[in-house]
């Protein structure tokens, strides 16, 4: 599954150490979710929506434009 998380955290110049502590997880948890091998939790793409400003279908890549 494609996503547009880790061009996301790029984008704000965060590692994912810092995005792991921000919203409160492992980072290993958000290279996994920009791998695609697993989803974050809704919780946690609410999150790293407003973290990112990013709507959560762009994160997704779920926004076909």
């Amino acid at each position: 599954m494609r996503t547009n998380l880790r061009e996301a955290r790029l984008d704000r110049g965060m590692t994912a150490e810092e995005v792991a502590e921000k919203i409160g997880c492992h980072f290993n948890s958000i290279l996994a979710w920009e791998r695609g091998d697993s989803e974050p939790m809704a919780q946690n793409l609410i999150k790293l929506s407003k973290l990112y400003e990013k709507d959560p279908d762009y994160l997704l890549a779920l926004d076909k434009r």
